[in-house]
């Protein structure tokens, strides 16, 4: 009686958490760290902050995604069904997935003492605009590119300024380190302050200019969507 009764409990509790695992698998856009901070017609900007020692439910990536750590953190990281690894992010890189070979279903946890800060940009549309084969800002050096997005990376010392034309595109501005940019746009008058670990969307042909005022340099990637 007593054998029968704790398979039955283990049987019960093998079914709870099984119950319990499919209803924390979530949309990558529904879990609670992945903050939903800008969506429109071609992009949704997911802002991911995970606090030292947090860890995040299951969730689905399925969409093709563009990922931007903001910190150099420790991280931990388990694919459903797969055993768990430890890895790191750092502040100056990117990495691009189309998730061709289906859905991705992970969780990840930060294993450093300080937050861990990341982009996920989802591209939601396959193709808005045209950008030409020849390069629009020569003074930058373009990081990866596809069919979706164009990417550059670029530094912009203290008291400097760059200048940029009236793009065939919209854009994201991101501040990957660094102090506080200044962005305007002199034909419409308008100034946006963009903090370190911060972005700006920028419609296409509009012209404005990126200014770093402060000690320091900045490092910041400017996306083009396709």
């Amino acid at each position: 009686m007593v054998e029968n009764m704790r398979r039955i409990l283990i049987f019960i509790a093998g079914f709870i958490f099984s119950i319990t695992s499919s209803l924390a698998q979530v949309p990558v856009r529904d879990e609670p760290r992945h903050r939903v901070a800008l969506e429109n017609e071609y992009i949704r900007l997911l802002d991911v902050r995970l606090a030292p020692g947090d860890t995040s439910l299951f969730h689905v990536h399925e969409i093709p995604s563009f990922f931007i750590p903001l910190s150099t953190t420790a991280i931990g990281s388990q694919v459903q069904g797969q055993a768990a690894k430890e890895s790191r992010f750092a502040a100056d890189s990117t990495w691009y997935n189309e998730f061709e070979t289906g859905p991705l279903v992970h969780r990840v946890w930060n294993s450093d003492t300080s937050l861990l800060h990341v982009i996920d940009l989802e591209l939601l549309s396959r193709k808005n605009s045209v950008l030409p084969d020849i390069v629009e800002l020569a003074s930058f050096k373009i990081a990866f590119e596809n069919s979706r997005l164009r990417v550059y990376k670029f530094e912009l010392s203290s008291n400097r300024h760059i200048s940029v034309p009236a793009l065939r595109a919209p854009a994201l501005f991101i501040s990957v380190t660094g102090p506080a940019t200044i962005i305007t746009k002199p034909v419409k008058n308008l100034s946006y302050t963009v903090q370190q670990g911060g972005f700006q969307w920028l419609e296409s042909q509009d012209k404005f200019d990126i200014r770093n005022k402060e000690p320091g340099a900045v490092n910041a990637i400017l996306i083009l969507l396709k």
